[in-house]
């Protein structure tokens, strides 16, 4: 379970202004931050999910061949 805390406007604004030197009113930094949340939410949903030992769906296992090709 993830231990994110949930994210807001005034933390939207200040990532903004201080790594992006792009101040935001608090009324943008809300409607981001409402945004933001939802896809937030999805991916430590992914994080969840108990993939650790899912290959991808294409892997490619190296055979001998024959040398008369």
């Amino acid at each position: 379970m993830s231990t994110r805390k949930t994210i807001n406007g005034s933390t939207v604004a200040a990532v903004a202004a201080e790594n992006a030197g792009h101040p935001l009113d608090a009324a943008r930094a809300q409607t981001y931050a409402e945004a933001l949340e939802p896809i937030l939410g999805m991916l430590d949903e992914l994080r969840a999910l108990p993939l650790k030992d899912i290959e991808p769906a294409t892997t490619f296992t190296p055979v001998q061949g024959n040398r008369d090709d």
